[in-house]
């Protein structure tokens, strides 16, 4: 049944990355699935706030009656996405501080400095509610702090090594909750690891897919699995059900990629862009404005390179220019 499904996602993400799509469709449908993975990510941890809620807290909007910490989740987890956006293409990382920095992210302002971005010193466990039943006890302390980093090295092997991208980060996700390196803010890390680890294997899939979002559909189901795979010392479970997951988000993407497909072309030609430009076009979507030193970061390009790609997407009327000389910077074009 694993076999079928990873076919099936392969098969799929081929789809969608050759699909002919308009710019503005896929910038629409890239903001839409990051907007569902911050809520759907903070959501199974308890946040009340609703898809519109975040969608306006991305978009520096105040949301009325909330509460500073279910703000701040939001806007954390923006900053974990825009941390892995930085990092994906980057040839190598240090997958053990990758995590300390995704956690202190995750965290910031939310637990004390002393605890954020730094493994636990203590015990952890995970209780039901309102039963109050201890259902999991975490490795002691020390146990975990080994645990990473042996988790960490096979993360550099698995990177570079034969094995399937979706199995390698249903396992990253899997051990990291089961290690459970951190006092708090586990989960929310987990799963954006496991959106480093699909995109660095190139299976970011035009950012389209949140997998937040099957999870949060079910969460009943969600924390059973994880449960049960621990139990039974058995990933095959776990692995069928992140596989499951991934090929539905992947469908719902498909589905939303063919109704695009037949709008009407830009002028006599549609334009189409690189993943570059697309993730130039990203980052705005997301920052609001972008500097030709965005670009050299982002892209690993040089600055001539950058220059050349925020001119081509000026004149393709994707986005305009504003200010002069080392001030110059690039918004959306309305």
């Amino acid at each position: 049944m694993l076999s079928e499904l990873l076919t099936e996602i392969a098969v799929l993400r081929e789809r969608i990355v050759s699909a002919k799509v308009l710019p503005k469709r896929e910038v629409f449908l890239t903001r839409r699935a990051r907007a569902r993975m911050i809520h759907s990510s903070t959501a199974i941890e308890g946040n009340p706030l609703d898809l519109k809620d975040v969608e306006a807290v991305m978009a520096g909007k105040m949301v009325a009656g909330t509460m500073k910490k279910d703000i701040l989740e939001v806007v954390n987890y923006q900053k974990v996405l825009d941390y892995i956006d930085k990092i994906e293409n980057k040839k190598k990382v240090n997958w053990e501080e990758s995590i300390l920095q995704i956690h202190k992210l995750t965290t910031e302002e939310i637990l004390d400095s002393s605890v954020s971005g730094k493994y636990r010193k203590g015990p952890v466990y995970i209780i039901r509610r309102p039963s109050n039943k201890v259902i999991y006890t975490a490795p002691k302390a020390k146990v975990a702090n080994k645990m990473m980093e042996d988790f960490s090295g096979w993360l550099k092997k698995s990177e570079v090594a034969n094995i399937s991208p979706v199995i390698m980060a249903a396992i990253g996700h899997h051990q990291l909750v089961t290690i459970h390196p951190f006092i708090d803010g586990n989960g929310r890390t987990a799963r954006a690891l496991a959106t480093l680890i699909l995109y660095r294997k190139e299976y970011d899939i035009k950012k389209m897919f949140a997998l937040e979002d099957f999870y949060n559909l079910d969460r009943q189901r969600y924390y059973r699995e994880i449960e049960k795979a621990r139990k039974d010392k058995d990933l095959t479970s776990w692995l069928e059900y992140f596989a499951q997951g991934f090929l539905f988000e992947l469908e719902q993407v498909w589905e939303q990629v063919e109704d695009f497909r037949v709008e009407v072309k830009i002028g006599k030609e549609a334009v189409y862009l690189s993943k570059r430009q697309r993730r130039i076009l990203d980052f705005i979507v997301v920052n609001g404005k972008i500097y030709r030193s965005d670009v050299v970061d982002i892209s690993s390009v040089s600055g001539k390179t950058a220059y050349r790609e925020l001119e081509w997407l000026r004149k393709e009327r994707f986005i305009k220019r504003k200010g002069r000389g080392p001030a110059t910077y690039y918004i959306l074009e309305k």
